[in-house]
């Protein structure tokens, strides 16, 4: 009833969990790079809040199309959250006579006999700055810019449901074609398949694992008992998460699989346990107490040396780091709990129906096979234990140095296929205009009560833009110097007075995307295509050479910031954080074994079991050029887990034989240990493997990639308790093996 009621409860939390994938959430730390993006974000307008729309005709755009996409600029515009648009239709030049901003596309377009003429106007027109149509006039854009306050939680997601509306009303006869890109939407196609996966392949993921569960046990209803504790597991942990508020993101997703893989993990052993002793003619409570006498201390220890892991994480600087390190501890007690608690509960109610019993009882010959080879290969490697101790300390040396130090990697669209509609749309939207990431760079003005804009700034200005637009030539630039350039080819004054009067005349947002709000700070948005960030940070170091030999004057450059620039340099502290904390588990883990068994050889013996499989995966990321993401640090951290698991409970079953054999346990008896564990650590790997292929199902790469780090690992982690972790042992351990021979 108690858990019932806990199931209940959990139901309720579960659906209050929030999905959060926000571009700027991400890094929310305590990093002084964090500080001073809130500073500039809270200063200057970013790219990352623009829904962009990429509006495509079969043939150049016809009059009856252009009013239809005038009308529908007005119409986006008035959508609740929405602070500007951008067009063809809004673009406007300076008439130096009036001394007034005008649209290059003036009034109605019926009033143009040919609407070419009124794009010809657009193309011409020398205040052009960004392009807004291809030169074939078959493709435009439409920058909608979202209110500061509404980028980043669900109020964003009423504004494009409400463009993908007004979208669907165009008629089909129209010929127009609409696809909304940008960061916002593309973040918003990230956390509904965040949402729509998080069910579906873990369902998928279970139905898999039931199914091989099936085969390997010979019994449905062995598997499916055996699936039940990790189910609720995976439920309590979501119930818990909602209760406290925790949210759904791209680390946190993994939480589910963590907690499923983990919980899996021991309750296969235990069933394994259980059959041995209902196999011998043992009743049910006589076979629960066997299997938890021998089962439950290896289940707490995995349980608190992955506990320590992931709580090591807690120390971060990031928040979402911490948040993921809390919820990965709550999820690892309610592991224990569903391993300790519940897996025991589901055989004592379910062992009066006779069929179960007769499965429970029932002889698999598999595993007899497996039992038998494993014993006759340990006991081929006992013979060879030395050279098996030597190449394995060797292997190790040579993965730990191929794999530090680590090399990581980050992009924003990562977490989609290239050929992603949504992706493609961006890219031919940037084809037209230029890349919607920047790299922003702020010359602040250092002496208060000094204008800003004044002949000697702006000639500073100027010789800053210049020399970047040389040194970079593959890339566009936009700052004040652009509109002064703009004055000076178009003939018209372009003093510090006549660039302050055109700058009181442009929008607030233009205003502000120039100069700041507080108008103390020229800004140049360097813009760069998504890439990853090792290629961003280089690039930024080059940018900041250039700026360290620049003459200044009364201006002083501060650091890159921008979102671009702070998801390079943070993502990689950040997957570094992870990945250090990780290490220094893997190594602390083996400690926690030596206390818990109060034996030191046995701590000493894990290391080397632990950390290779995990260390050549890394390796080859390293080498293979791959290097380090968020997902594969968490893909290491989870594969860890269950590397720990197998040996623990091969060290367990090392120290029940001993204990029972007491001073007559000998070299001769180690092989026997690997013939009980052998068919349960066959049984976890492939039932883990094949349940976590569901990832190749997931329409996200990084979903796909995850799930191919974790099936390696765990093959891998396999093969090293099968042939290294006993000779090792037997190496630690053979003057008291030899004195009892």
């Amino acid at each position: 009833m108690l858990v019932l009621g806990l199931i209940a409860v959990s139901v309720i939390g579960a659906t209050q969990i929030r999905v959060e994938d926000g571009a700027r959430d991400i890094f929310v730390s305590s990093f002084d790079e964090y500080a001073r993006f809130t500073q500039h974000t809270a200063e200057y307008p970013q790219s990352d809040s623009e829904i962009v729309v990429l509006v495509t005709s079969e043939n150049g755009f016809d009059r009856e199309q252009l009013i239809l996409l005038q009308d529908l600029v007005f119409d986006g515009q008035l959508i609740e959250g929405v602070d500007f648009a951008h067009s063809i239709f809004s673009m406007q030049e300076y008439n130096a006579e009036t001394q007034a901003f005008q649209t290059v596309i003036e009034g109605d377009l019926s009033e143009y006999e040919d609407v070419s003429v009124a794009l010809d106007e657009v193309a011409r027109s020398p205040w052009t700055i960004v392009p807004m149509i291809n030169p074939e006039r078959t493709e435009t854009i439409l920058v909608y810019a979202v209110e500061e306050q509404r980028v980043d939680d669900k109020q964003v997601q009423p504004i494009i449901d409400e463009f993908r509306e007004l979208f669907a009303e165009v008629p089909p006869e129209a010929g127009l074609e609409f696809q909304l890109t940008g960061t916002l939407p593309i973040l918003n196609v990230i956390v509904n398949r965040i949402i729509a996966e998080q069910g579906l392949l873990n369902g998928i993921g279970g139905l898999l694992g039931l199914i091989t569960s099936l085969f390997l046990f010979r019994s449905l209803v062995v598997g499916l008992l055996t699936g039940i504790a990790p189910i609720f597991a995976v439920l309590l942990t979501l119930g818990a998460m909602g209760w406290l508020g925790l949210e759904m993101n791209v680390l946190t997703n993994s939480i589910s699989i963590l907690i499923l893989v983990i919980t899996m993990a021991n309750c296969i052993h235990m069933t394994f346990e259980l059959r041995k002793f209902a196999k011998r003619g043992a009743g049910r409570d006589e076979s629960i107490r066997g299997m938890m006498q021998a089962i439950a201390s290896p289940c707490l220890l995995t349980g608190l040396t992955t506990i320590i892991a992931m709580a090591g994480l807690s120390y971060s600087d990031s928040e979402l780091i911490r948040v993921f390190s809390l919820a990965a501890v709550i999820g690892l007690c309610m592991s224990l709990f569903a391993a300790i608690v519940i897996h025991p509960l589901v055989f004592a109610l379910t062992w009066r129906f006779a069929p179960i019993e007769r499965a429970l009882k029932q002889h698999v010959l598999p595993q007899q096979y497996w039992s038998e080879l494993f014993g006759r290969t340990t006991k081929w490697l006992l013979a060879r234990k030395f050279a098996v101790a030597a190449v394995s300390t060797g292997l190790a040396a040579v993965l730990l140095a191929a794999f530090l130090p680590v090399q990581t990697t980050h992009r924003f669209n990562e977490y989609l296929h290239d050929d992603d509609p949504i992706l493609l749309a961006l890219e031919r939207a940037e084809a037209i205009s230029s890349p919607t990431q920047s790299l922003d760079i702020v010359l602040r003005q250092e002496e208060q009560g000094e204008p800003l804009v004044s002949n000697a700034n702006l000639e500073v200005l100027a010789a800053v833009h210049e020399d970047l637009e040389t040194e970079f030539p593959g890339n566009r630039i936009y700052s004040l110097h652009s509109l002064r350039q703009i004055l000076r080819e178009a003939g018209q004054p372009s003093s510090a007075d006549d660039v302050d009067r055109i700058l009181e005349q442009l929008p607030e947002r233009a205003q502000t995307e120039l100069i700041g709000r507080s108008r103390d700070g020229f800004k140049l948005s360097f813009r760069v295509a998504d890439q990853p960030s090792p290629q961003i940070r280089a690039l930024m170091d080059r940018i900041n050479a250039r700026l360290d030999q620049a003459e200044l004057g009364k201006l002083t450059a501060e650091p890159i910031t921008g979102l671009t620039a702070l998801a390079a340099i943070l993502s990689d502290k950040m997957i570094k954080e992870l990945t250090i904390s990780f290490l220094i588990a893997a190594f602390a883990c083996p400690l926690l074994i030596a206390l818990w068994f109060g034996q030191w050889r046995f701590g000493l013996a894990a290391v080397l079991p632990n950390v290779i499989p995990v260390l050549m995966v890394g390796a080859w990321l390293m080498v293979s050029g791959w290097q380090l993401q968020f997902i594969g640090a968490i893909a290491l951290s989870i594969a860890f887990g269950v590397a720990v698991d197998d040996t623990i409970h091969v060290l367990n079953r090392y120290d029940i034989n001993r204990r029972e054999k007491g001073a007559a346990f000998a070299l001769g008896d180690i092989p026997n240990v690997m013939k009980h564990v052998a068919p349960a650590l066959m049984t976890t790997t492939l039932v883990l493997s094949v349940g976590i292929s569901s990832a190749f199902l997931s329409e996200m790469p990084t979903v796909m990639f995850f799930g191919g780090l974790c099936i390696a690992i765990f093959t891998l982690a396999l093969l090293a308790d099968l042939f290294i972790l006993l000779p090792v042992l037997a190496v630690l351990e053979r003057k008291r093996l030899a004195s009892r021979d």
